[in-house]
């Protein structure tokens, strides 16, 4: 069955080679990493996994990566890259709020701009939460609510039918972490700078980033399992 993104599969990661996207994939990045703290031999699933961006740079780094999403497309892309890249992991297809996990089993769950297209939030990370061992972690990125980033997107939604983020919930920080009020959380937060910066540069954007002043555009919550 055709899914919402496998109609953007073949460009998604387009987005990764332009000087914005690179710049915004290394904040995310750092910040995910810093909560995450990954380590290599570790297990982690990754959650809407995509064309496998955390995937594929985590199994570099040394993690058992089992990484799952619904479209069927996007993990074509995951595995040409994995396979070019001589990585090993495990990509899944599966519809997440449908899938069973094993109890007390990963040491990292990961899920990164995924949650928002999830019908069943609340239910996922509940399950995922149990799928970790005693402290283990859960962290979950999203694009923020509230933000200039969301806003930017819901008014691309609107002007084109067609687009992923019709489909899309966002999240404020506390939204976030209220959608699985268990273990010790932590939130941290990013993208400072807006998606319409005139005259965009990687300088001008960081400068931004390095005030960290307004509504930031990305959040990331922690759950570490007790």
């Amino acid at each position: 069955m055709p899914t919402i993104f496998d109609p953007i599969a073949a460009v998604y990661d387009q987005w990764y080679a332009m000087e914005m996207g690179q710049l915004v994939d290394t904040i995310e990045k750092d910040l995910v990493y810093r909560l995450a703290d990954p380590q290599p031999g570790q297990r982690m699933l990754d959650i809407g996994c995509g064309t496998g961006n955390y995937s594929l740079d985590l199994a570099r780094r040394g993690l058992r990566v089992t990484g799952i999403d619904i479209s069927p497309a996007m993990l074509e892309v995951a595995r040409q890259k994995a396979v070019q890249a001589g990585l090993e992991l495990d990509l899944v297809q599966a519809d997440i709020t449908r899938l069973d996990l094993p109890p007390d089993y990963y040491d990292l769950v990961l899920s990164v701009t995924a949650m928002e297209f999830i019908s069943k939030p609340e239910a996922v990370l509940a399950r995922a939460y149990q799928s970790l061992r005693p402290g283990g972690r859960m962290v979950v990125g999203v694009i923020a609510g509230e933000s200039p980033w969301s806003l930017f997107y819901q008014e691309h939604a609107r002007q084109n039918p067609a687009s992923v983020f019709n489909y899309a919930r966002f999240y404020t920080g506390q939204q976030l972490l209220d959608l699985l009020p268990k273990g010790e959380r932590t939130l941290a937060k990013g993208l400072f700078f807006p998606p319409d910066l005139p005259n965009f540069s990687s300088p001008k954007a960081l400068e931004l980033e390095g005030k960290a002043e307004g509504q930031p555009g990305f959040v990331v919550g922690l759950w570490q399992k007790v």
